[in-house]
């Protein structure tokens, strides 16, 4: 039994053991696998190194970075109408605003009614004076009836009494004819017997001026007739070439009643006028005053709250700032380019701003609107919402006007202020050949 277990073991470990060329063919197999393992995987990195390179180049050269860029907008002031007391304050800030919503409630305990009552004891006396004008005007009118019929009646009387006397007159100078006509003959008869020796000179000088006197009075009674056909004329034109002991002529004094009439009447319009004048007036001041107790101050425009300066209970000055509001259709990109690389931008140039943090919803499209360059340029204006600071020697401020359509698609929260003082990074594609043309 121990002669078998000594033989067989050695056998056993012959087996089992492998022989020494073996074992250098497994060795030489293992570190076969592990260098194609590495090759492959360096061969991996550097395609990946490789192309990551070349994306950097291509970039650097089709495509100019801004330094830094801030979101910017214009900011509406939102000013006190007039001085009071803030009631109360409906919005907060970043709140969003539809235009014409409620912001503010202003109070004056102060306000007076001194004006309304002034200006209804006017509208009390134009109205009095109004009252007193209608009073007049009927009594006027019957004046005005009067004086007509008294004129009528004058120029009835005036004209018959004319006719009566042109009809004594006529009556006069067939009288006076026919003494003239008893002159001319005694006359004759006169000049006959002086002729005849019967009579001396004197009696015919006597006929003789006795028959000029006759002519003479026929002369004057019918410059008299022609005299009073011209009076009648007149009075039938509403005329008088003679006054009255009393110096009144009732045609006159119609004219002047005519006249006051009319001013009358033209002056009760104008008090009507008045009167609605100042009733508008009354009107308005009354809503003044109910304004005053307690004037509401609506958001001009649709926006966000960009800040709050007025808290309930704080007595402000008329035209003081309560804060202030971003539009957000008014929105515009600030950022800075490297000096160098300005002269391959325009305006128009397209953009493309990714605002940091915001993940691709926050990517806007734009154009460029405005390049400022150079040292010591002016300042932007005061009204936007994120004061620029004073460009660098080595940068240059642009600006880019976002696109309609991408501002549209941007999604609002409240709250975020329109993205207005986000920080981005605004990227400008250009052309290589401007590229290869600025170098």
């Amino acid at each position: 039994m121990i002669k078998r277990t000594l033989v067989s073991q050695p056998l056993e470990s012959t087996k089992t053991q492998p022989l020494p060329f073996q074992r250098a063919e497994e060795i030489g197999s293992r570190k076969s696998g592990r260098s194609l393992f590495s090759n492959v995987a360096l061969l991996l990195l550097s395609t990946a190194l490789l192309s990551w390179s070349i994306r950097l180049i291509q970039s650097q050269l089709t495509t100019i970075s801004s330094v830094d860029a801030v979101v910017n907008g214009t900011l509406t002031d939102i000013r006190a109408p007039q001085e009071g007391i803030i009631s109360k304050v409906a919005i907060k800030t970043g709140q969003s605003l539809s235009s014409e919503k409620e912001l503010f409630v202003l109070k004056d305990r102060r306000a007076s009614q001194l004006q309304t009552q002034e200006i209804s004891s006017r509208l009390n006396q134009q109205e009095a004076e109004l009252e007193q004008a209608q009073a007049r005007l009927p009594r006027k009118m019957l004046l005005l009836n009067v004086v007509s019929r008294e004129a009528v009646n004058q120029q009835k009387l005036a004209v018959s009494e004319n006719q009566q006397s042109q009809n004594q007159l006529l009556s006069d100078i067939e009288g006076a004819k026919s003494r003239c006509e008893l002159a001319k003959l005694s006359y004759q008869r006169t000049k006959f017997l002086n002729s005849q020796g019967a009579i001396s000179r004197a009696n015919l000088d006597t006929a003789e001026i006795e028959l000029k006197q006759r002519k003479s009075e026929v002369k004057s009674l019918q410059a008299k007739l022609a005299t009073l056909q011209v009076n009648e004329d007149a009075v039938r034109g509403g005329l008088s070439l003679s006054r009255t002991r009393s110096n009144y002529d009732p045609s006159i004094r119609l004219e002047e009643l005519q006249l006051q009439i009319a001013e009358e009447r033209q002056g009760i319009q104008i008090f009507k006028r008045k009167i609605a004048g100042t009733k508008a007036e009354l009107s308005q001041a009354k809503k003044d005053f109910q304004r005053k107790q307690g004037a509401t101050i609506k958001a001009p425009a649709a926006g966000v709250v960009w800040r709050v300066t007025a808290q309930p209970g704080k007595f402000v000055q008329q035209g003081e700032s309560l804060g202030q509001v971003a539009s957000c259709k008014q929105r515009w990109v600030d950022a800075w380019v490297d000096e160098q690389k300005v002269q391959l931008l325009q305006v128009g140039s397209p953009a493309e701003i990714k605002l940091n943090g915001m993940g691709s919803s926050g990517t806007l499209k734009g154009k460029v609107s405005v390049i400022r360059s150079g040292i010591g340029r002016l300042a932007a204006g005061e009204d936007v919402a994120i004061s620029m600071p004073p460009n660098l020697p080595r940068q240059t401020q642009v600006r880019i006007d976002l696109d309609a359509g991408s501002v549209s698609s941007e999604p609002s929260e409240s709250g975020n202020l329109c993205r207005i003082g986000y920080t981005a990074r605004v990227t400008f594609p250009v052309r290589t050949t401007s590229l290869f043309a600025g170098l």
